[in-house]
């Protein structure tokens, strides 16, 4: 991760619908963007909310201390504009909250699948549909004591996102499994650009969660110009 430069101030736009899904844990995520990085084109500034910004009324406004502490992660989704007024730039901020994953290899939604077994627990296969707003395909994001990384669960079974048996292999599947809190359910969102980000399981950095062509999800050696690995974050309130 590349360092943060300190001088400037970054004012977030943050209406009380956009921000309803943070509010019981009071963080506000921003963006900065790092030219001099070489591993990857964005680095991301946090920042700990003042209290009531979840009560906010629309059209409140955050200040930001550009490399202020920790919690939040990076910009990499693409807004569809919302509905009910939703700011089109909160739509694009990745952080706790609700959201789909969109696979820009073919503009569809992961989501949980048929169900399968590991040593014999329950799990659930991941695949993909254009029908995003269906709870199998609903993501909560949580953050974790490491800065950008979030577990992912699944709002229809409540599992949460897995690489199988915390495997390190080319095509190792990536699946739902019941929630350990180990690092194979544990993944960095790094942002490409402003549109896509990859996600980088914890307890092997070196792979992304890449789409596969029969329609799941596996991981694979991170490549920055394979499409399969990258991501559109969009939150659920602005589909």
């Amino acid at each position: 991760m590349c360092p943060h430069n300190a001088a400037t101030r970054i004012r977030v736009r943050a209406p009380h619908r956009a921000f309803a899904a943070l509010a019981s844990v009071g963080v506000v995520f921003a963006l900065a963007f790092i030219t001099a990085c070489k591993t990857t084109p964005l680095d991301v500034v946090y920042a700990v909310d003042v209290a009531g910004v979840g009560d906010a009324g629309a059209g409140a406004v955050v200040d930001v201390p550009s490399g202020a502490g920790a919690g939040g992660a990076p910009a990499g989704g693409a807004s569809s504009g919302g509905t009910g007024g939703t700011d089109a730039g909160a739509c694009s901020v990745v952080g706790a909250g609700r959201y789909v994953l969109r696979s820009q290899a073919n503009l569809q939604c992961l989501g949980q699948g048929a169900p399968t077994t590991v040593f014999g627990n329950p799990g659930f296969l991941l695949n993909f549909d254009t029908e995003c707003r269906v709870p199998a395909r609903s993501w909560q994001l949580s953050a974790t004591a490491i800065p950008n990384a979030f577990s992912f669960q699944n709002l229809s079974s409540g599992f949460v996102l897995d690489v199988q048996m915390a495997g390190t292999r080319e095509g190792t599947p990536v699946i739902t499994y019941g929630e350990t809190g180990y690092d194979n359910q544990r993944f960095e969102v790094r942002a490409r650009d402003a549109f896509v980000s990859e996600l980088r399981p914890l307890h092997h950095p070196q792979s992304c969660v890449s789409a596969t062509l029969d329609g799941s999800a596996q991981i694979a050696t991170c490549d920055p110009t394979d499409p399969t690995q990258a991501w559109q974050f969009q939150r659920s309130d602005c589909l």
